[in-house]
């Protein structure tokens, strides 16, 4: 989670939102995702495993997989930890995601899968243009 601009730039999350909100961070998700999430072929996102990508970006700040607990994950989406696995197994089965299991430790979420599927989407939107 990035940590709000605490300059006065106009376009600072600070700006955006409040300055009290920015204070605990904020997520960088592309615009692209958000407009193209729900039509992403052969399979499109459900809103709900689109807020689990978001969450899962709360947890990544460079390259590397995320790696929240799914007790965490379920926490902060107000669901149990059965049914924030389901988004996981889904995401999976529509090869968007991919986990590293890791015993005694949470899992790793590469997104990589569903990066270049958003990648490919934008590419055939362009040539369509």
């Amino acid at each position: 989670m990035a940590k709000a601009n605490q300059d006065n730039n106009k376009q600072s999350v600070a700006n955006r939102w409040t300055k009290q909100l920015a204070e605990d961070g904020f997520v960088p998700v592309v615009n692209y995702f958000l407009e193209h999430y729900h039509e992403l072929e052969p399979y499109d996102l459900t809103h709900n495993e689109a807020m689990f990508v978001i969450h899962l970006m709360q947890y990544k700040w460079d390259n590397k997989p995320p790696r929240p607990a799914y007790k965490t994950l379920a926490k902060l989406m107000g669901v149990s930890e059965k049914t924030v696995r389901r988004y996981a197994q889904s995401l999976e089965q529509k090869k968007y995601l991919r986990r590293k299991i890791r015993t005694a430790q949470p899992n790793e979420f590469y997104l990589d899968p569903l990066f270049r599927a958003l990648e490919q989407h934008q590419r055939k939107n362009k040539r369509q243009k």
